[in-house]
């Protein structure tokens, strides 16, 4: 983080320091085991796949096991092959992936719903929530017209750290207490609308998302 006195501070370098590329057998088999045991009890399974190579297709297989086995939610965020994850009940892209996975530029609001129906079909899908940014987000659902949502909050933002983490992690848990998707993006929107006001990774806690729903706006459609 670097920035004057008086002003605000902003990421200006991250280094990560990356795990081996491949999962030695006994970890991916303990890993295995505790996904099938976890599961038994889950009502959703959030998988957030940063390509170091710890979602194995057999992890990945028995995610799905007890998915089907149980009727629970999946939801994914992957940020170099979102298509693996076929199947799941909802994904979060941004938009610069849906791009890259479509091959089309996204221009304008009908551009990307017809690249949100596509993407769509191609993950067999329940629902799609686009992150776009400071122009917000955009819900896909299989049926009915997309739902464009502005920017929470300022577009002045601190730090995007954990920004996506935010949103799907709301998403997800929203969706698996009952809320209908686009309520379910809303609160994630603001949820993410919040944290990009920190600085570092940082939570947000029940009182500050209630503080900030009261604030927001409406969703509106196309």
């Amino acid at each position: 983080m670097a920035g004057g006195y008086h002003s605000t501070r902003q990421q200006v370098i991250r280094v990560d320091r990356e795990p081996l590329p491949v999962l030695d057998p006994a970890t991916e088999g303990a890993l295995i085991r505790r996904v099938a045991t976890l599961g038994e009890s889950a009502d959703a399974i959030l998988l957030s796949d940063y390509g170091y190579g710890l979602l194995t297709p057999g992890i990945l297989e028995q995610v799905m096991a007890v998915v089907r086995k149980r009727g629970s939610l999946v939801t994914a965020d992957s940020r170099y092959d979102l298509l693996r994850f076929r199947g799941v009940t909802a994904a979060t892209p941004n938009e610069p992936e849906v791009e890259s996975l479509v091959g089309e530029p996204l221009e304008d609001e009908p551009a990307l719903e017809k690249a949100g129906r596509t993407l769509l079909e191609r993950l067999d899908c329940r629902y799609l929530l686009v992150t776009r940014g400071s122009k917000g987000m955009a819900v896909f659902e299989r049926e009915g017209p997309a739902t464009f949502l502005p920017i929470h909050g300022s577009d002045e933002i601190a730090d995007v750290t954990g920004a996506g983490d935010t949103v799907i992690s709301t998403f997800t848990l929203a969706l698996a207490a009952g809320s209908p998707p686009v309520e379910a993006a809303w609160l994630a929107n603001v949820a993410g609308g919040v944290v990009v006001m920190k600085r570092g990774t940082a939570p947000i806690g029940r009182a500050e998302l209630l503080h900030a729903l009261a604030s927001d706006g409406t969703p509106r459609e196309p």
